[in-house]
């Protein structure tokens, strides 16, 4: 089984997050995203519950946390697309872009076979929570933008889309010379 756990992070506390997020047994991969939130992890259990246990024994207790929201991801099989050669689960990777949807009721296995024709899409799931799937474009905004506007939003039963747009984020060095005198 696996889950989404999206985090808030407190300002200033990235680099403690980034480095226990590291160290966490339940996150399998994290990234740094612009968006509605701060950080996407993918996590891993036998089920639900071990995930749950993890998020909260692990993740939340991390210091800078401010908030997460744990999102299951859905079994293809659950849908009946099993037998499309359908996506994988989204990969969590620096410079991606995480499309979540917002689908009309009954549409969410039909939204997924589509997605799996659209060759700029590497990875899908169907989500439990706010969004009722997510969609992986690992190219930067400035070209994944194109693929959300001219592909995605004109599938039938998209309701609406939220991007989450992972970056290749380093904590900026301390300038140690700054109080140097000058010669």
């Amino acid at each position: 089984m696996e889950a989404f756990v999206y985090l808030r992070v407190r300002p200033g506390s990235m680099a403690t997050v980034r480095n226990q997020l590291t160290s966490s047994a339940t996150a399998r991969r994290s990234v740094v995203v612009i968006g509605d939130w701060d950080v996407l992890s993918l996590v891993d259990g036998p089920d639900l519950a071990t995930i749950g246990t993890g998020v909260l024994s692990e993740i939340q207790v991390i210091e800078g946390i401010d908030r997460t929201f744990t999102a299951p991801v859905v079994p293809p099989d659950r849908l009946g697309v099993i037998g499309f050669g359908g996506l994988p689960t989204p990969q969590i990777i620096r410079g991606a872009c995480y499309i979540h949807i917002e689908t009309e009721a009954g549409a969410a296995a039909g939204i997924y076979e589509r997605l799996s024709g659209i060759g700029e899409v590497s990875g899908a799931a169907v989500l439990g929570g706010r969004w009722d799937m997510m969609a992986c474009v690992p190219e930067p905004w400035e070209i994944a933008s194109a693929v959300v506007l001219e592909k995605i939003h004109g599938l039938p039963g998209v309701r609406r889309t939220s991007t989450l747009v992972s970056i290749d984020y380093e904590e900026p060095e301390e300038d140690r010379d700054q109080f140097s005198s000058l010669s």
